[in-house]
């Protein structure tokens, strides 16, 4: 008999994870927040560690433990540690399955072996059912009989955050026999194994719900207590294999402050922490098993009370354990003491929850650290060999372009290894729910507003800091976290090649959110990010053809357009209806002879699809009278719109020469046009509005019968733009002869402007000429006609 079985964690499916959370919008934060942590190869989403296993094993997974690949649960979930230990200790029996996933059929095998009492389903990090119900299901197709308990943050949470009505719709959804409602539940766990063993009924037990008679009877609430000291984990219940390197421990529950936007004291109850010489002993026997390498210290604030915090340090340099550790840190509870002694002591790494680059929105988040602990703090962590990454909220009420912009630069200036920004999570139990009203908080979760912005805005602000932080790397977090830096490195990798991999993953996501159109990933890009998950080949991982979409490539970019946005033009559009629908398309033809075209090439040094686009742009700012107009340009190495202005001064061969320059530095900044005219952050900051784009010029070569134009993602990103065209000067190369034609909008354009348009069009393109050759005006005739003609399909 096995009085419990525990299942740890189920690494709930990415694609069905991914398509629920798209049914909220892709623009939605749920979606947006997931969307900078996972990539598509194919037909399939990977996040880091899942593609770095891809690359690296080159497709030998298997499932075994010896070849499940890279994961963040390599290790024996804590939950079964401390939950199991307790069960032991109080004499009920108890077997787990650490990581369903992964470990489906050992779960099958036991409950198909043993007379299982109950499965306990722990919930740590779910913020869905959806694992939960899967878990489930499988125990139930297997055995009917076993009572199913589920317990942990999950329920607990939502027995706060729902009304009566929706608990039982969620637990009949979910379709458990017992919920437990604790913060803890360890003991209430034990009341009901008590009952069922002895057939009593669960009716006056604490903390729990049970099913009676179609719906779910809810028990008194009371609050539990499990002092840590009394219950500690016993780790000879455990084999060696499964222990494996790496330990999760906790030294303290709860938390001592109350930051505004953390739900997590009011839930985990009153902060208590162990004594020193508890700590040790549990050091003691984690040394003894022979096998840990990797401590994470699981506490929220490690650090706190200062004092004990450094007499925990002394201990362990004392004992000189030799193990690497990683912790959570509050700067304004360390000094350069504490800093120095971690080193000492084997810290690695520690998780800043710095959430905000300035003391306005620190205060706002009740936080008592401010931002000049974090200056001082980072840098010495960093110099005592300590890895450091900083978390931030964006969005929280108070947050406004100027809170944005503080912390934008400091993390450009103190520069933790590695940063994240979150979008703010609008929870119902935290304390700045108190002053909803007040703060003008409407919606819920990652769906709000509040007086100074809404979420919309605080992800456009999370993106432009993935965008252009220069000085810090991104981490992904969603399936890679902080401790994934170490866990890596115990895997064989360098700190060097760790951020080399994320600098080659970022830059997908990078493509991703400036090229929101295409489907598949840059070549170069999936190369490099291939190559970097070869670490063990020293050749393979070292190689990158070139970084694309890095943060300086995207700042440079964005300058450029904002640089063009500002340049002052019409609000006007150039045509009189240019808002009406899309009407039935006219046409005129037109073409330029092979010996017109050498001797204008010749003459200017420039290609004739620039020398056509200076001679386009120059008519239509004469006929239109505007000295400033933005034309979408197609052509092969690039679809740019481009703000194009004529001086009245200015001749036609310097017009030339300078429409050339700029369609060869608008190409290089290409992939970052519609990211600035369409980002929300972008026209705030900068301050100016999307241009009318009314014009447009389409440069293509006729080969093998097929007309070559920019690339196919290029198109799809900018198909709404085309719908919206009112004239276009379409340029075929066909051989040695170029053939062109004026394609507009009749709704919206006269043929009485498109004939004064393409006269004055040809009459610049024959004052080039003329200038170029005076001495063949029969040559020009000839091969400089624009009369109207049919056009044969495709041209």
């Amino acid at each position: 008999m096995i009085d419990c079985l525990i299942t740890g964690f189920y690494d709930y499916d990415l694609e069905k994870y991914v398509q629920m959370l798209k049914t909220y919008g892709v623009d939605s934060g749920a979606f947006k927040d997931l969307d900078l942590a996972i990539i598509k190869i194919g037909d399939k989403h990977y996040r880091a560690l899942d593609v770095l296993s891809k690359f690296h094993y080159r497709g030998e997974l298997n499932g075994s433990k010896e070849h499940r690949g890279f994961h963040n649960a390599d290790f024996l979930w804590p939950t079964i540690g401390y939950l199991g230990s307790y069960l032991a200790k109080r004499g009920f029996s108890f077997d787990y399955v650490n990581l369903f996933h992964f470990e489906r059929e050992k779960l099958r095998e036991k409950l198909q072996r043993d007379k299982v009492l109950t499965v306990a389903i722990t919930t740590t990090l779910y913020v869905i059912p959806q694992p939960i119900l899967e878990i489930i299901e499988f125990i139930r197709s297997v055995d009917q009989n076993t009572t199913i308990i589920v317990g942990g943050p999950y329920i607990t949470n939502q027995m706060v955050d729902q009304d009566a009505a929706a608990i039982q719709r969620l637990f009949k959804l979910v379709g458990a026999d017992i919920y437990v409602d604790s913060t803890e539940g360890e003991y209430a766990l034990t009341q009901i194994l008590a009952a069922l063993k002895s057939n009593r009924s669960l009716k006056g037990i604490d903390n729990i719900a049970f099913r009676n008679n179609g719906a779910y009877e809810i028990g008194p609430k009371s609050t539990e207590a499990n002092p840590l000291e009394e219950n500690p984990v016993n780790y000879k219940l455990f084999p060696k294999e499964d222990l494996g390197e790496f330990v999760s421990l906790r030294t303290a529950k709860s938390c001592p402050f109350a930051c505004a936007f953390c739900g997590f004291p009011q839930r985990a109850g009153k902060y208590k922490y162990t004594a020193v010489s508890t700590v040790e002993k549990e050091l003691d026997a984690l040394r003894d098993l022979g096998t840990i390498t990797t401590l994470t210290f699981l506490d929220d604030t490690f650090n706190v009370p200062k004092e004990r915090f450094k007499e925990l340090l002394r201990m362990m340099i004392r004992n000189k354990y030799g193990f690497k550790w990683n912790s959570f840190f509050r700067s304004d509870h360390g000094d350069d003491e504490a800093i120095g002694l971690m080193g000492e002591a084997g810290c690695e790494g520690v998780f800043l929850g710095v959430e905000s680059g300035t003391d306005v929105m620190l205060h706002e988040m009740n936080k008592t650290a401010r931002t000049k602990d974090y200056r001082r703090a980072i840098p010495r962590l960093k110099a005592a060999g300590v890895f450091t990454h900083a978390n931030l909220v964006m969005g929280f009420p108070g947050e406004t372009l100027d809170t944005f912009r503080d912390t934008f630069r400091f993390i450009e200036e103190v520069q933790p290894d590695t940063y994240r920004a979150q979008l703010w999570y609008a929870d119902p139990v935290t304390p700045v729910w108190k002053k909803k009203d007040e703060l003008g908080i409407k919606g819920m979760g990652f769906n709000w507003s509040h007086n100074t912005m809404d979420c919309q805005m605080a992800c456009a602000l999370v993106d432009q800091m993935f965008l252009a932080v220069k000085n810090s790397t991104w981490l992904p977090q969603f399936g890679f976290e902080p401790w994934s830096i170490y866990y890596l490195q115990r895997k064989g990798m360098t700190m060097a090649q760790i951020k080399r991999f994320l600098r080659c993953f970022n830059a997908i996501i990078r493509e991703k959110l400036v090229k929101p159109a295409k489907d598949e990933i840059n070549p170069i890009l999936l190369t490099n990010l291939e190559k970097s998950c070869r670490f063990d080949d020293a050749q393979q991982s070292n190689q990158e053809r070139e970084e694309l979409y890095s943060a300086s490539e995207y700042c440079a970019g964005e300058k450029f357009w904002v640089d063009k946005c500002h340049l002052e033009q019409s609000s006007a559009p150039i045509f009189a209806h240019g808002n009406s629908a899309y009407g039935l398309p006219g046409s005129k033809y037109f073409k330029l002879g092979a010996d017109a075209i050498s001797k204008l090439q010749l003459s200017t040094s420039t290609d004739l699809p620039w020398i056509i686009l200076a001679a386009f742009a120059t008519a239509l700012s004469r006929t239109k009278l505007r000295q400033n107009l933005w034309i979408l340009i197609d052509s092969e190495t690039a679809t740019v719109p481009l703000n194009l202005s004529m001086q009245d001064d200015e001749a036609f061969a310097e017009i030339i020469q300078r429409t050339a320059q700029e369609v060869t530095e608008a190409s290089r900044h290409a992939p970052y046009a519609l990211r600035v005219f369409t980002g929300r952050y972008c026209m705030a900051e900068f301050g100016f509005h999307q241009p009318v784009l009314e014009c447009g010029f389409n440069v293509s070569r006729l080969g093998a019968g097929v007309a070559i134009q920019s690339s196919p993602d290029s198109h799809q990103a900018y198909s709404e733009i085309r719908k919206r065209l009112k004239l276009t000067l379409e340029v075929v190369e066909a051989g040695r002869e170029v053939r062109a034609r004026i394609v507009y909008d009749k709704a919206c354009v006269s043929r009485t402007e498109v004939d004064e348009l393409s006269r004055t069009l040809d009459s610049i393109l024959r004052e080039q000429f003329d200038a170029s050759n005076p001495s063949e005006p029969s040559q020009r005739d000839a091969d400089l006609s624009m009369a109207e003609q049919p056009v044969a399909a495709g041209h």
